[in-house]
């Protein structure tokens, strides 16, 4: 008798899993944070924005344990297939890890971490970009700051590192000045772009600034260091550069109405268009083209309807249409743009290739994700557990779902190629943190970890 074909079995296992699922009457509850189903803010990390992101912290149901078996036979038979988008609100399968599934970093990876440390010429460090494609990353650096409630370094500088050896190619001229730059979107082989924020009364000015790698050349594109003048077009956000241009938002006297997309040509050196997109509220890059983000923030909630189109390659609506719900956006630096997508209590890594028309997705153990992008294999994650006056983070290994717990003073930066940075030594300074050293880790040096 022929073995049954893979899709029958798989159809026969998940009818058998219907089944069992319709004589359950209870679920049995954990609780991954406040019961009352509020949010709650995330540290702001420096140079990542003027308003944390915030992540849901409510109460999530669990698949019935007598289901296991079978759903990680099911599992099993997928493992190897890419899996679609599923729209919003429709049932996922749960994963086959525990509920709580968080433990503390195996001893593979401390010694990784201890292999790869080297020291950084300042108190305070904290990677603000990465690029996955030249392997070249972006920190802010300085000291401890005058006012312990300031959220800026003093004697703040940007500095460019590939491996351990850094150039700084940005020293501020104020000491209330500082930096952000997009996560993933801001270096290339030739140019960085990022923003220089002057605060101005009870608001900010942003100067988008262009470093030119090959003559060490920094020049401003736009904004004004000053007080800006009624019905002036002000900058946003950080910059992205995509397509061989720089892009940046801007508006007119704080009115989303008045939003426009504008481009910077880097090849021409030339100013090179401007485009209305009412209600943008950022960017996000992915090689040869950037997208809108539309992004709701309330005291109680956060909602992404997705990503729109906005210049250079432009994404299929399938891609599109699968990244509502998203956050935590990441592009490699090499061709895959990712995100987690949240639908209601589900959290799971999606991604997608760019030139392609396909979306893959994995659903993930609820955890509370950080603000760090979603580049596989890791994204930040709030530790489980945390001791007064240790400084504790934990990430989340999208590989088995995952949260690991890093050893006391050591925070994930970010993941460039095919390896990750680690910050050491983590501080804070009253408002601010940072690091005082940091060590690049190969990948390989990171096995999966299981719980």
């Amino acid at each position: 008798m022929n073995a049954p074909a893979r899709d029958d079995l798989e159809r026969r296992l998940t009818e058998l899993f219907g089944q069992r699922a319709a004589t359950v009457t209870q679920v049995r509850q954990f609780d991954v944070g406040p019961a009352d189903n509020r949010r709650t803010v995330v540290r702001l990390v420096p140079g990542r924005g003027l308003h944390p992101r915030w992540q849901n912290v409510g109460v999530l149901a669990a698949a019935a344990a007598v289901f296991v078996l079978v759903v990680g036979t099911i599992l099993a038979i997928q493992a190897d297939r890419s899996r679609p988008a599923p729209p919003l609100g429709t049932p996922t399968a749960r994963p086959t890890q525990p509920t709580s599934a968080s433990c503390a970093a195996p001893a593979s990876w401390r010694q990784a971490i201890t292999a790869g440390a080297f020291p950084v010429d300042a108190k305070a460090t904290a990677v603000v970009s990465a690029d996955g494609g030249t392997g070249d990353y972006l920190a802010v650096q300085g000291g401890e700051p005058a006012d312990r409630n300031s959220q800026i370094y003093s004697n703040l500088k940007l500095v460019l590192y590939h491996g351990p050896r850094g150039s700084t190619i940005y020293t501020a001229q104020n000491s209330k000045d500082f930096t952000q730059a997009d996560p993933t979107s801001a270096i290339t082989a030739g140019w960085v772009a990022f923003a220089v924020a002057h605060p101005q009364g009870t608001g900010t000015g942003y100067q988008v600034m262009l470093y030119q790698r090959g003559t060490g050349t920094l020049r401003p594109l736009a904004g004004e260091a000053g007080q800006p003048t009624p019905g002036q077009k002000l900058v946003m956000a950080p910059p992205v550069i995509a397509g061989g241009k720089v892009y940046w938002l801007a508006w007119v006297d704080n009115h989303p109405e008045s939003i426009t997309l504008e481009s910077w040509d880097l090849s021409r050196n030339s100013a090179a268009g401007s485009v209305a997109v009412p209600g943008a509220t950022g960017l996000v890059g992915y090689g040869s083209g950037v997208a809108l983000l539309h992004e709701s923030v309330s005291a109680t909630s956060e909602n992404s309807p997705g990503l729109s189109n906005g210049a250079g390659a432009l994404l299929p609506a399938t891609q599109l249409d699968a990244t509502a719900g998203g956050s935590n956006f990441g592009f490699d630096g090499t061709g895959k743009l990712s995100w987690l997508r949240h639908d209601g209590g589900l959290v799971g890594y999606a991604s997608l290739v760019v030139g392609g028309t396909g979306v893959n997705y994995e659903p993930l153990t609820p955890q509370l994700p950080g603000i760090r992008p979603a580049i596989f294999p890791f994204t930040d994650a709030t530790p489980e557990y945390t001791q007064p006056g240790v400084s504790t983070s934990a990430v989340l290994d999208l590989r088995t779902g995952t949260a690991v717990t890093l050893p006391a003073g050591v925070t994930l930066q970010a993941v460039v190629g095919d390896s990750v940075v680690f910050g050491t030594g983590d501080r804070s300074f009253g408002a601010v943190s940072g690091s005082a050293g940091l060590s690049q880790v190969p990948l390989s040096a990171l096995p999966p970890v299981h719980c």
